[in-house]
């Protein structure tokens, strides 16, 4: 699986529009600035990846799911693709940037809780 810093790499490398150098990508893509913190993308980076990079994404409903810090830490340690969580008053969201990983998803009925403990170590 890739990592953040390869991440960063491509996404400013692919920017036509260069809009930010690779360190400044840590603040500007990340939920997590942290060079080895999860792949949760901030607001920028999803609208970056989504409308300037043009990537395709896969969305799964959030249901029945506490959204505590524990939940974000999980996902954060689970899935290995770029992604952002779309906190809505009516409904949540996650949506990925990686087909297999959204298809393990869809394999548990988009249950965030089994994913997580079937995958824990």
């Amino acid at each position: 699986m890739p990592t953040k810093a390869e991440y960063n790499k491509v996404f400013v490398t692919q920017d036509p529009q260069k809009t930010f150098t690779i360190d400044d990508a840590y603040i500007t893509l990340w939920h997590n600035i942290r060079k080895d913190g999860g792949l949760r993308l901030s607001d920028k980076g999803f609208n970056h990846l989504k409308n300037v990079l043009q990537l395709e994404s896969y969305e799964i409903s959030i249901k029945n799911v506490l959204l505590s810090n524990r939940f974000f830490i999980d996902l954060d340690r689970l899935i290995k693709c770029p992604y952002y969580i779309s906190l809505k008053r009516i409904s949540h969201k996650v949506i990925l940037f990686d087909k297999k990983i959204h298809f393990a998803l869809t394999m548990y009925g988009g249950d965030f809780e089994k994913f997580c403990n079937a995958h824990k170590i």
